[in-house]
């Protein structure tokens, strides 16, 4: 069974199946049946189907003969083994010897990729019903892995379920390809608890199954679900991008904006966004939930590594998050870049006030020099009243009130008041 599934994966790859595809299946909810057969597959208790297996015997001609052919076989002479096998079948042969050789046939058309001999051949082998429980099974698992290879998805459902009466521990194999099935038969809530049971029990994760269950989840808006199971893809797959940003957007949807954000850190961590919308997203996210020094250094770096242009909006929003965690030289630095290509007085107005927190009178002296060179200012009192005070800090009384003086004139009535009340504390202090 299992060189045959290996030889039919290259046309029937989950890998195909990414989530776009789905988003034009319908959603419908499915209603299960109230009572499953015992043997079903997702029956809980299920009990199988005893099946009749005797020892079987063949003659010593038919298995010298069955030698030679795989002798052939193993060569490489399709056509030679074919033909002996079918000279065969006019011999005076048992059911089970009969069996055999059909089941021997259909491995020898699967090679030729011959799937419909295969498939008719596997029907005969499978309606006489002599091998053993293991070639029997096997050969009905084959049987309906040949009608997935051509489409006929109702047939390898059918297929699907006589092999599950008789098999007490289904494989994993056995119940993703029954999710498939049903999946593209435009049934995928039908189809998720096979995928799901396949995924527990794989004996390692399988990406492609995995990325199909989270498809599905997402699709129907169950995202607890599925950061579940994206959870397994960014702990066994962490170098990929998209299972970090998954698991993000999953929290998003479910107003988890802090756990979005935890994901999206440990993607960036492990050196897995590469995409620049990714990092934006990252360091935006780290701004709203007022993690400021996160989100710039997060900008910094990706500036200064190429990924992340410096334009306007970066720069801005770089400038945001550096004095919001309040770095006002890191602050000031953007504002000598971002000024210059702006032409905005309001940047050089923003640069003398944090130059204020620091106590830098001459920084804010050509500031606001150069804010007011901008003819579109707006608030222009305000300036005149920060430049005062830096006069003042630097006991230039005059230079302070021609400044105050300059924010009675231009400034609004807020301004008046405030430039008064320097003006008379400026006088105070020229007199002393």
């Amino acid at each position: 069974m299992g060189s045959f599934i290996k030889k039919n994966s290259s046309k029937n790859s989950i890998g195909k199946l990414i989530i776009i595809s789905i988003l034009s299946v319908s959603t419908s909810s499915v209603l299960y049946p109230n009572d499953f057969e015992s043997y079903h597959p997702l029956n809980e208790n299920r009990i199988i189907i005893d099946r009749a297996s005797s020892a079987k015997k063949m003659s010593y001609n038919v298995n010298k003969k069955l030698e030679g052919v795989a002798d052939r076989f193993g060569d490489g002479d399709l056509d030679g083994a074919l033909k002996n096998l079918s000279l065969m079948l006019d011999w005076n042969l048992s059911n089970y010897e009969k069996a055999v050789i059909y089941q021997f046939m259909g491995f020898v058309y699967v090679q030729q990729n011959d799937t419909n001999s295969a498939i008719d051949v596997f029907k005969k082998c499978i309606d006489l019903n002599y091998l053993s429980n293991s070639q029997h099974q096997s050969t009905v698992f084959n049987l309906a892995s040949l009608y997935g290879s051509q489409e006929k998805w109702d047939l390898a459902i059918n297929s699907l379920m006589e092999f599950y009466k008789h098999e007490l521990d289904p494989a994993a194999e056995s119940y993703i390809m029954m999710g498939i099935a049903y999946f593209q038969k435009g049934e995928p809530l039908e189809a998720l608890p096979y995928i799901h049971i396949a995924n527990i029990k794989s004996l390692k994760p399988k990406e492609s199954w995995l990325q199909l269950e989270v498809a599905i989840l997402f699709l129907n808006q169950r995202y607890e679900e599925a950061v579940t199971v994206v959870k397994t893809l960014s702990t066994f797959w962490p170098e990929k991008e998209k299972y970090w940003e998954t698991m993000a957007g999953a929290y998003m949807e479910m107003q988890k904006d802090t756990d979005a954000l935890a994901a999206l850190s440990l993607g960036y961590k492990n050196d897995a966004l590469s995409k620049k919308e990714s990092i934006e997203n990252l360091a935006r996210l780290s701004l709203y939930l007022e993690i400021p020094y996160q989100a710039a250094i997060i900008i910094e770096e990706n500036m200064d590594s190429g990924l992340i242009e410096k334009n306007e909006d970066n720069l801005k929003l770089l400038l945001g998050a550096w004095t919001a965690a309040r770095e006002f030289d890191q602050a000031i630095a953007v504002i000598d870049v971002l000024a210059p290509m702006t032409n905005e007085g309001k940047l050089y107005i923003q640069k003398a006030m944090l130059l204020n927190e620091k106590g830098d009178w001459n920084g804010i002296k050509l500031a606001t020099h150069q804010a007011l060179n901008d003819n579109n200012l707006e608030n222009i009192g305000d300036v005149y009243i920060l430049r005062g005070m830096a006069h003042t800090e630097l006991e230039e009384y005059q230079e302070a009130i021609k400044s105050f003086t300059k924010a009675v004139e231009f400034g609004t009535e807020t301004n008046k008041r405030n430039a008064d009340a320097w003006l008379d504390y400026v006088s105070d202090r020229e007199g002393n």
